[in-house]
Order: structure tokens, then C-alpha cells, then sequence
């Protein structure tokens, strides 16, 4: 029941914050999100557990929740931004925002929960709609014009892979004569050759839009730049993975084999992606665009772990998932700070700003550091560990990923120098309070201890993901 009530907390919430007044809204949102994160911590004492009931027989659709060692972190780390962001809004933003932004986090831990297929469209559908109003409501001039480019492209995908749901089910359906939509008992299927690149091509255009991966990429840059820097840290820190998760959880099962088959195109995808994201991030004065490129550059490279099909890189782009999303929220969080003191997010017209927020600065250099993968903090662990696998594979990926890192390193502390260490070119600014401080604090801490213990993740995914790599030997050169 503790899957159930990780779902009904924010549901409820939601609702509970959303019939509140705006003073209240935003104490109310930090209790709930609280309360979240306690569930989450009640399930990651208790270990893997699943919830399967059966919802729409005629159909053989069932109600099936499940945390394993793949999907357990992603609940955790929804749960921890969530409450960041709530934190780290103003609160006359009012109550609507604020549920949007717990309904959000039902969504989320929805989606990661499932382990059904059309349950999992469901949440998939459902994130859709918070973000679309966070964006509408809440967010800059160009606001409305980079919900609409969230929600068609979005949108898009989910017709491509509601076409591909139905296909996996009716193509299993054939030989057993029932339908069925539970992703366990999917993953023995095998499909005619002619078909299942149609149908692996659905799933894949879905999740490459989500995440975002070059070229599918079109609705981030607009998202990004204009949505409240807590939105944007939920975006670039959650919503991202969900298209990681995606690979990750349906695709490496089902289509395993077409995975192997256009395993060489996959994986330049991945690399134009990483190196695109790197250098374009490179190009850019806004503080925000330069992080938001990071983001993508990271989506590649966490793409060319899964599509290495090796355990050290499918487990490096598991555990990269969770440490860039802790990093990269607390990068757009700390960004945040800058542009409310400063009013301006141009690199060119800002510096110096240590001299008057020593402890904005400090902070700020920690998430930078973390974002361009320095040893001791977990980026690097996750990096280090797809490089690895790519060893293992092809020496040329690995080889342009290693290049890349370097290029990460350049654009970070080109962002960190130009804000806080050039020539003083803004006004005075306030460092920032203690109550900034103790949640950054803390999220920092965290960070800090998985960058010393990464097991506290690997050995939990290790064996989720073992199974699913195991599908790799067993499932090699079927039905290409």
C-alpha cells in the first residue's frame, strides 16, 4: 500500500492546497511535499515492493505499481526537487501554483510507478497538463509560446507510442489470445521483421522528445528560458528522465533486439546530441540557456549509456539520472537566486557578485562544479561508469564522450567566472537568507554523500539492471 499512498499524498494534497487561501498555499505545499518524502523514505526502508490489481479486464489492463532498484531513486528524487521547488517559490504566487506543482509530482511518481503500459500513458498524458499551466501562468513574455511547443510536441509523441501500445498488445494477443499491456509479460515478445521497426520507431520518438534528445529537442530551449526558475528545475531535474526512464524500462524488454540492430545509429544520435548540447552551451550569455544546454549535452550522454547496451553504462546512465537531476535543480534554484537579486540573467552585464553573496557564490560554484563532473561528486560516478561500458563497445564514442567532459568543464566555469568572479558590473546585491541556505544545505549534503557512496545507488539498481541486460545474450537476433 505504501506504492498507493506515494500516488495519494500529492492527489490529495493537490486538492487540499488548491481549496486553501494563497496565504496558506504555499506552508500547506511544503507539509504535503514533506510528507512525500517521508513515504518515499518508508519505501526505500522497506525495499522493492509492487501493487498489481486488475483494472480493466475486458481489455487486460491492470492497475500494476511497482519500485525496484530502477524506479525506486527516480520516486526519491521527485520527491526531494518537489519539495526544493516549493521552497525555493515565492509564495504570492498563489495556490494554483502551487497545486500544479504537487499534482505534478503525483503525475510523476505515477508514471514511475508503472508497470503497466497504459497506465503508464496515463501519467504519461497527465504530467502534460501541469506543466502547460506552469508555463501559461507563471512564466515569462514568451510563456504561452513555449507551453503550446511543450504540449504539441509532447503531444505528438504520445500519439506515436499510444500507436505503439496497441501494437505490442495486439501483436502479443496474436499467438496467446489475450490481450495483455503488463510490461513483464511483454518483454517475451517477438515481433515480424517488417513490423517491429515501425513499432520500436514509435516508442523511440516518444521518448526521445520527452528527454530531450538532438533532434527532438525543439521544445527545450523556449521551456527552459521562460518558465520560474523552481519550474525549470523540475523540468531539466525530473521531467527529462521520465524519457530516460522510458528506454530504460519498456524499450531495453521489448525491443532488445532492434536495440542491437540500429545499435550504431542510436548511439551517434546520442553523440551529435552530447556534443550539440556542449558546444552550443558554449555559445550562450543567458545563465539559464547555458545550463539548459548542459542539460541536453547530459541527455546524450546518458543516452549513449543506455544505448551502449553494457551493464557499466546502463547502470552509469541509471545512476546519472538521479545525480544530475539533484545537481541541475540545484543549479537552476541557485540561478534563481541571481536572477531575482539581480534582474537580469546576461553574463555580460553581471560579475563580481561573490564580493557581496559570499554564500551565493559558494553554492553556486559547488552545483557548477557537480555539473561539470568533478571526482568526488556524482556526476562524475555516472560519467565515469559510460565511458566505461562505450570502452567496452566502441573507443571512438568513448573517446568524443571524454572530449566532451572537457568542453563541460570550459562552459561551467566560463558561467561561474562571468557571475561571480569577474569585474563587479552589477549593482549590491543580499546573499542569501538562512532559510535559502538550510535547504540548499541540505541538498548539497546529499549530493556530497552520493558523490562518496555511490552504492548507496548502484546496489540497489545493480540487480534490476542485470536482468535487463541479461535480455541482451538471451534475446540477441530475434525478430529484426
Amino acid at each position: 500500500m505504501v506504492l498507493v499512498w506515494l500516488m495519494a499524498i500529492p492527489l490529495i494534497g493537490s486538492f487540499i492546497v488548491l481549496f486553501s487561501g494563497n496565504r496558506l498555499a504555499k506552508g500547506l505545499s511544503v507539509i504535503v511535499s514533506f510528507i512525500e518524502l517521508m513515504a518515499f523514505l518508508i519505501l526505500l526502508i522497506h525495499g522493492p515492493m509492487a501493487f498489481n490489481r486488475s483494472w480493466i479486464p475486458s481489455w487486460g489492463v491492470r492497475f500494476h505499481l511497482g519500485a525496484d532498484g530502477l524506479s525506486m531513486f527516480l520516486i526519491g528524487l521527485t520527491a526531494i526537487l518537489t519539495l526544493m521547488a516549493i521552497l525555493a517559490s515565492s509564495a504570492s504566487f498563489g495556490r494554483a501554483y502551487f497545486f500544479w506543482l504537487i499534482f505534478l509530482e503525483f503525475g510523476t511518481i505515477g508514471l514511475f510507478e508503472s508497470l503497466d503500459l497504459v497506465l503508464f500513458y496515463v501519467f504519461w498524458e497527465v504530467i502534460l497538463v501541469p506543466i502547460f499551466f506552469l508555463l501559461t501562468g507563471y512564466s515569462g513574455p514568451q510563456g504561452r509560446g513555449a507551453a503550446m511547443k511543450w504540449l504539441i510536441m509532447n503531444l505528438v509523441g504520445s500519439l506515436f507510442m499510444l500507436i505503439g501500445i496497441v501494437a505490442v498488445a495486439v501483436i502479443h494477443a496474436a499467438p496467446f489470445g489475450s490481450l495483455t499491456f503488463e510490461i513483464n509479460q511483454l518483454s517475451n515478445l517477438t515481433m515480424n521483421p517488417a513490423v517491429a521497426p515501425w513499432v520500436f520507431a514509435s516508442f523511440f520518438i516518444a521518448f526521445a522528445i520527452k528527454a530531450p534528445l538532438w533532434p527532438f529537442h525543439g521544445w527545450m530551449p523556449d521551456s527552459y528560458r521562460e518558465a520560474p526558475p523552481p519550474v525549470t528545475a523540475l523540468l531539466s531535474g525530473v521531467m527529462s528522465k521520465a524519457g530516460i526512464y522510458g528506454f530504460l524500462r519498456i524499450m531495453l524488454p521489448i525491443f532488445m533486439p532492434q536495440m542491437q540492430h540500429y545499435q550504431v545509429g542510436l548511439l551517434i544520435f546520442a553523440v551529435i546530441g552530447l556534443v550539440y548540447g556542449g558546444f552550443m552551451a558554449l555559445r550562450q550569455t543567458d545563465m539559464k540557456m547555458i545550463s539548459a544546454y548542459s542539460s541536453l549535452s547530459h541527455m546524450g550522454m546518458m543516452a549513449l549509456g543506455v544505448f551502449s547496451l553494457t551493464t557499466a553504462g546502463i547502470l552509469g546512465a541509471t545512476f546519472l539520472m538521479v545525480a544530475h537531476g539533484l545537481i541541475v535543480g540545484g543549479l537552476f534554484i541557485v540561478l534563481g537566486f541571481v536572477e531575482e537579486r539581480t534582474k537580469t540573467r546576461d553574463i555580460k552585464v553581471l560579475g563580481g557578485l561573490n564580493e557581496d553573496a559570499p554564500r551565493l557564490g559558494a553554492y553556486f560554484l559547488f552545483f557548477a562544479l557537480g555539473a561539470l563532473g568533478l571526482p568526488g561528486l556524482p556526476g562524475f560516478v555516472g560519467e565515469y561508469l559510460i565511458i566505461q561500458g562505450l570502452v567496452g563497445h566502441d573507443l571512438v564514442f568513448a573517446i568524443i564522450a571524454a572530449i566532451v567532459l572537457v568542453v563541460a568543464a570550459w562552459y561551467m566555469i566560463r558561467l561561474f567566472q562571468g557571475v561571480m568572479q569577474a569585474q563587479h558590473r552589477a549593482g549590491p546585491i543580499t546573499d542569501m537568507t538562512a532559510g535559502q541556505v538550510s535547504y540548499i544545505a541540505s541538498l548539497a549534503i546529499l549530493i556530497v554523500l552520493l558523490g562518496v557512496w555511490p552504492a548507496g545507488i548502484t546496489a540497489h539498481a545493480a540487480p534490476t539492471l542485470y536482468h535487463a541486460v541479461h535480455l541482451i545474450a538471451t534475446k540477441g537476433g530475434q525478430g529484426l
